[in-house]
């Protein structure tokens, strides 16, 4: 059956770091600092309800009895709850085994997908984020001749990922790929493109090791509902900064939003109530680091790695297996008709779509697809206008690029249809009248 969506996916922003948190006057790296407009949502929503108090019988390690010092990094105790879920870890271990081999003379890849915490939001740069902390750690424990890629996105969720997963990560011919996307948090929908996201890795010809990296927001909101339940699946470790902060912020041994917003404060582990700041992000990384560590010491009685049965059973369907971006990079995806749009796009991780300034532009694209999504611009300038898109002349759905008093520019996602088999369609869209008439879309999502 076949049915037109109005869903907004909007999403928030990815980081990276690791060493002692310290203060520095520079301003993050990441150019989406803040959360998305789909951040608005009640942050105890999603993940974990159980009391987490001190002394609760259900945690794997209490907290502590006092304040914790947070420029200190995690406690034991800490690190030990920060272990979600295990899983199989046999390709880690045979992974961690080759890189520390001295006579390996291979270039290792290590892919971290995420958002806007994973591309280092609210660091105060790249040495303090979670994945240029764990970088440096890496090569001088494990492998100095490997390649680590940050993946990050500000406002991005595991649907756009799972899109993006052939171009940004497995072209990079991944050892390892951590997996960190809290804007998922909330919504079911992302367990169906977390699970053919994980599928996808999983397959790889590099057989690749896979580990999730579940983040929290103030009030304990995450994303383990929706992630947990695919990781259990198929074996994939699950590391939750959730679960190693979050009871000892209930507890009032720490604070979890800092007094003064800055990177560098010492008082509290986020600016903001969703991204890291420099102490957070050095907790992010020790944790992924002690459990490499951990994992590693176990290398030597690992058994083989098992490639990936691909006709093995989904929970949901493996809806998105085909994911993929279209657009003028593409241009044998797609045959395309415009009348008043051009091919154009500005942020610097989109420019390789079309753009239109005058009500009534219209753009006519034929493709094929079962399922397809948009990729658009919201910006706050107060220009930008709506747009109708209808697939094969049925109903249209209207798609607004309209930010007013948000955060920031963004690129949005929007799942349009959806629909049983793929086929050709013929999908249009019109710029609607009115006083604000720009749109620009960045590209489509199509599986």
């Amino acid at each position: 059956m076949k049915k037109l969506l109005a869903m907004a996916l909007a999403v928030v922003m990815a980081g990276a770091a690791l060493t002692a948190c310290g203060d520095s006057g520079s301003s993050s790296e990441s150019t989406n600092a803040s959360a998305a407009d789909s951040q608005s949502t009640d942050a105890g929503n999603g993940g974990d309800d159980s009391s987490q108090a001190q002394g609760d019988p259900n945690l794997k390690a209490p907290v502590a009895d006092g304040a914790i010092d947070i420029t200190q990094g995690m406690t034991e105790n800490m690190l030990t709850r920060s272990i979600h879920f295990e899983g199989d870890t046999t390709r880690l271990a045979n992974k961690l085994k080759e890189a520390k081999d001295a006579g390996n003379d291979k270039t290792w890849n290590i892919v971290f997908l995420g958002d806007s915490i994973t591309a280092g939001s609210s660091a105060a740069g790249t040495k303090y984020n979670f994945v240029g902390l764990f970088t440096d750690w890496w090569k001088e424990n494990y492998n100095k001749k490997t390649i680590i890629t940050n993946a990050g996105i500000g406002a991005t969720n595991t649907y756009f990922g799972v899109h993006r997963t052939d171009r940004d990560v497995l072209s990079k011919e991944p050892d390892i790929i951590f997996i960190e996307f809290i804007n998922d948090s909330g919504d079911m929908f992302y367990e169906a493109t977390t699970e053919s996201l994980v599928r996808k890795c999983l397959a790889y010809k590099s057989n690749p090791a896979v580990v999730l990296v579940e983040m929290s927001l103030e009030g304990g909101g995450n994303a383990h509902e929706q992630h947990v339940p695919v990781a259990e699946k198929y074996g994939v470790p699950v590391l939750s900064y959730h679960d190693a902060i979050y009871p000892e912020v209930e507890a009032g041994n720490i604070n979890f939003k800092s007094s003064k917003g800055r990177p560098g404060d010492k008082d509290g582990l986020s600016p903001d109530g969703t991204h890291p700041n420099n102490c957070g992000h050095a907790m992010v990384a020790q944790m992924i680091e002690n459990f490499i560590d951990k994992v590693a010491a176990t290398a030597d009685s690992a058994g083989e790695i098992t490639p990936f049965d691909t006709s093995s059973e989904s929970i949901t369907g493996d809806i998105y297996k085909d994911a993929r971006i279209v657009d003028t990079s593409t241009p044998d995806e797609y045959k395309a008709e415009m009348d008043g749009f051009a091919d154009e796009s500005t942020p610097w991780n989109f420019q390789n779509g079309w753009s239109a300034s005058k009500a009534g532009s219209t753009i006519t694209f034929e493709m094929e697809f079962r399922n397809l999504g948009m990729l658009y611009y919201k910006t706050v300038n107060g220009g930008t206008g709506s747009v109708e898109v209808s697939v094969d002349g049925g109903d249209p759905v209207v798609v607004s690029g309209d930010f007013p008093g948000g955060w920031g520019d963004y690129t949005a996602d929007t799942e349009l249809y959806t629909s049983d088999a793929a086929a050709k369609h013929t999908v249009t869209v019109k710029v609607l009248d009115g006083d604000k008439t720009n749109f620009e879309i960045h590209g489509w999502l199509v599986s």
